[in-house]
């Protein structure tokens, strides 16, 4: 079973990335930083990305856009959003498009870990169920 901790931070707000940042390198989390969508297909493209935080402000897409640039090239990709206070309103929006989650900024260092570990359940689920189909079609 191989579990994906790599982790963007996609967003081209400096003090988000630093937060961010600070928590994950608590927890132990390689990461790299993206400020464009383009920038982080680059990323996926080449990386094994379990994680994309996201703050929402692109200059070269939206929600929908993000999503499908990055699950083109890896579907298993979680993407969590980190919304500015006035696009709050719209998280529920935004989980129904495909997002893993929506954690509030500033963020707290529970908010980012209980994310991390929702993350890990849900690799190790689709892990086995990966497993359990490749068994079925080799029955």
């Amino acid at each position: 079973m191989h579990i994906r901790w790599e982790v963007i931070i996609l967003s081209p707000d400096l003090e988000r990335r630093r937060e961010l940042a600070k928590i994950l390198t608590a927890n132990g989390i390689e990461f790299a930083y993206a400020s464009s969508i383009e920038d982080c297909k680059e990323i996926v493209a080449r990386e094994s990305v379990g994680l994309i935080f996201w703050d929402g402000h692109l200059a070269d897409g939206a929600c929908r856009d993000l999503l499908d640039s990055i699950w083109s090239l890896d579907r298993r990709v979680k993407i969590v959003l980190m919304p500015h206070g006035e696009d709050r309103e719209n998280h529920e929006a935004i989980e129904r498009t495909g997002a893993f989650g929506v954690v509030p900024f500033p963020c707290q260092p529970t908010d980012i870990e209980w994310i991390l570990s929702r993350a890990v359940r849900a690799e190790r689920a689709e892990d086995k169920l990966e497993h359990s189909r490749a068994q079925h079609l080799h029955s």
